[in-house]
């Protein structure tokens, strides 16, 4: 699977292992690692990495079914809506959102993120650690060379169990709106 990520790489860019973990957002050693099959690529790692490469989720979808057992050993799979919505964030270019409710995922603390699934109470304990991971590394937009642009609405989150924290990066704007 490794080779096959560094000939599409090398043949549908002009970057170096390097400048593509720039594009990413990613360490240099993460594009290294994975290209060699040293490091466990997530699903989000694929799309990113994919849509890097400007190749759409119908040939993820193929790429998925070419390693389907590549990716029982090696990647641990995501719901399709959350596939679907790394794809969205991944092209990008604006991204604006209103949350009534909480801290939009793409600022949230992995903290922030693991309490929130812990205390939501419909995730099985054992996948929480998995979801906290995939939402910092949906997170990997927001560090890239051009990430997208960011306006996020949300009203003011006052939970006494969680520590509100959260990490506005790039060119993101975050605007809190007082709950009345």
């Amino acid at each position: 699977m490794g080779d096959e990520l560094r000939r599409i790489r090398e043949t549908c860019t002009d970057l170096g292992g390097a400048k593509m973990a720039v594009r990413l957002g990613w360490h240099p050693s993460k594009v290294t690692n994975i290209e060699k099959g040293k490091a466990r690529a997530s699903e989000i790692d694929l799309v990113q990495f994919l849509t890097a490469c400007d190749k759409d989720i119908d040939f993820f979808e193929d790429f998925r079914r070419r390693y389907q057992n590549a990716f029982e050993e090696y990647v641990v799979q995501v719901h399709d809506d959350l596939r679907t919505l790394a794809f969205a964030e991944s092209t990008a270019k604006v991204i604006t959102s209103y949350t009534p409710g909480g801290v939009p995922g793409l600022f949230q603390t992995p903290e922030y993120a693991d309490a929130l699934y812990r205390l939501g109470g419909f995730v099985a304990e054992e996948r929480i650690p998995n979801l906290v991971r995939f939402r910092v590394e949906r997170q990997a937009i927001l560090r890239r060379h051009q990430p997208p642009t960011c306006l996020f609405y949300v009203h003011e989150v006052r939970h006494e169990a969680l520590d509100v924290r959260v990490r506005v990066r790039g060119p993101c704007r975050l605007v809190v709106a007082a709950a009345g």
